[in-house]
């Protein structure tokens, strides 16, 4: 009897050899190194040996100039957090005060989840490392972009954006102090600056040059690591997803064939792999993807809400059009590449249903049922699960919120009425 099975003989034809491994350019390792270099420079991420070659070499350690260097940052933003709740006691809430109080605190609750990942990431990636090795002999290369290359290009795109964002910020500051200078006959411009962007800080204490210049620097670094946990999210997303579609393709190279019950075998191995690999990395992440998605969350109702207060001035109401496109982009950005991890760890089963009746066996069959039942996702502290339903989940919410919000908000301006544009409010 005739089948198409094919024979040992003829798998090198169906999975083509890929080139050595070489960790020190083909490897996670060696992808994230520029982006983990750049978040140090902020005082994020503190895992040391990143400059080294393969993953062996990274460790994490409490004595280390890069910890000191981190732990000053979460002292100085535990200072600003702490002016922004004596405010809050002090003079009430309302919504300026409150969006300055949630960016510092969860600026500090990133530096802290961090921190916590440093700890875990020398193991994490020294697994994934032994993965990519082991699927390098198997899987073809499906990108000519590196993954290096690929994450090189993210990352300038998005810190690009970043920066210009900030930058209309201060522009959007400093034309409100010039205003307020030639208001108040005052030719202390930077002065009028920092006392109204910091008023948790210069309502209590008296300003000195020096003291603004410590407190812009931190809100930088605050700034640059709201924009890099989505930033961050982005990159792992894309790594995950891609070994997912290596092995997809190679699924794809053997369709309509009937391959023997070892080769299902090794590919529901891999794939279980790629499971575990997700679920480890998800255990690590999960508090940082649950804080993403709730700040972009807030400052989007945040944004929303202040959108229907007048602006004045055509550079407030470009910052306030680019802020908030950027901050759209952003998240959805972060949801659709982790909801890809999803996509792509479904693919298999189209293949797997399309096994001819001769090459069918029982490891197909578990191989089905495992891509068909198994949740693989990045999640939010197992509060949901990153897939594409979601964005129109969260669309809905800020919706919901958005109504309760824009009542609030009302409220405020009722009793904000007489409050002049120099007045901090």
């Amino acid at each position: 009897m005739k089948t198409d099975m094919v024979v040992p003989e003829m798998l090198a034809s169906v999975v083509p050899s890929s080139d050595t491994f070489n960790p020190s350019t083909d490897s996670l390792h060696a992808a994230m190194r520029p982006i983990i270099l750049l978040a140090q420079c902020f005082g994020m991420f503190p895992v040391c040996g990143v400059n080294k070659p393969d993953a062996s070499y990274l460790r994490f350690t409490w004595y280390h100039p890069k910890i000191f260097y981190a732990v000053s940052i979460i002292v100085g933003t535990s200072v600003l957090t702490v002016g922004n709740i004596h405010r809050l006691v002090t003079s009430g809430v309302n919504s300026t005060k409150m969006t300055t109080f949630v960016f510092f605190v969860t600026t500090l609750i990133t530096a802290v989840l961090f921190i916590r990942l440093a700890m875990h990431w020398p193991c994490l990636v020294l697994t994934w490392e032994k993965l990519e090795r082991e699927f390098t002999s198997k899987h073809r290369r499906i990108s000519k972009t590196s993954l290096a290359t690929r994450f090189k290009i993210v990352t300038f795109v998005v810190m690009v954006l970043a920066f210009g964002e900030h930058s209309a910020a201060v522009m959007a500051g400093y034309t409100s102090a010039l205003e307020c200078a030639a208001y108040f006959d005052d030719t202390d411009v930077a002065g009028i600056y920092f006392i109204s962007q910091f008023p948790q800080i210069f309502t209590k204490s008296s300003y000195s040059l020096w003291k603004g210049i410590v407190i812009e620097t931190l809100n930088i670094l605050s700034t640059f690591s709201w924009n890099f946990v989505d930033l961050f999210l982005i990159l792992i997303s894309i790594a995950l997803a891609d070994q997912f579609r290596q092995l997809n393709r190679r699924l794809f190279s053997i369709r309509g064939k009937a391959m023997p019950e070892w080769w299902w075998a090794e590919a529901r191995n891999d794939y279980n792999h790629l499971a575990t690999l997700t679920r480890r990395v998800d255990t690590y992440i999960s508090g940082i993807v649950l804080m993403s998605f709730a700040i972009d969350l807030y400052f989007i109702c945040m944004q929303l809400l202040f959108s229907f207060n007048p602006m004045r001035g055509s550079i407030r109401k470009i910052y306030f059009g680019f802020s908030f496109g950027f901050l759209l982009a952003r998240t959805t950005a972060v949801s659709l590449y982790a909801a890809s991890i999803h996509d792509e760890s479904r693919l298999p089963a189209p293949i797997l249903y399309s096994v001819t009746s001769s090459g069918y066996s029982n490891e197909v069959s578990r191989f089905l049922t495992q891509v068909t039942t198994d949740n693989i996702s990045l999640t939010g502290m197992k509060f949901f699960s990153i897939t594409r339903s979601l964005v129109l989940t969260v669309a809905g919410t800020i919706v919901t919120y958005e109504l309760v919000l824009v009542q609030f908000n009302s409220v405020q301006q009722a009793d904000q009425t007489n409050v002049t544009a120099c007045e901090v409010r």
